[in-house]
């Protein structure tokens, strides 16, 4: 059974922080447009909370500040979303339900785990 198990263990992506050869386990944090597959966009590929949540406020802070014409609920709901930003998103990665963290403006904002490329100079990793 042991070829079954490293096999599962090798097409999972490793926790965020993790590296795993020329990659590394990491947050997706992004806007997708619903209907349209080809119209993903990443705002964070932090891998640690920390850099998360400083992507996180600031893409949320700048969203609200430069669309002024949001619906009321979609501004508060946001609002709240970035006032209670470590709590939420706890919740959402422990649930991992694959709904969208929130909606906003005709967009659903999603946060994931994941994996990404290493940063590499000169033959040494970077992180």
């Amino acid at each position: 059974m042991w070829p079954f198990s490293l096999l599962k263990k090798l097409s999972q992506d490793p926790p965020a922080g993790q590296p795993r050869g020329d990659y590394i386990g990491c947050y997706l944090l992004g806007t997708h447009t619903t209907g349209r597959d080809d119209n993903v966009s990443y705002i964070s590929l932090a891998t640690t909370r920390e850099q998360l949540g400083i992507d996180a406020r600031q893409y949320l802070q700048e969203f609200l500040q430069q669309h002024p014409q949001l619906k009321d609920s979609e501004r508060v709901a946001l609002q709240d979303l970035l006032e209670h930003w470590e709590e939420r998103a706890d919740a959402h990665l422990a649930a991992a339900t694959g709904k969208p963290l929130a909606v906003q403006g005709g967009s659903d904002l999603f946060l994931r785990t994941g994996m990404r490329a290493r940063k590499k100079e000169k033959g040494i990793y970077l992180e």
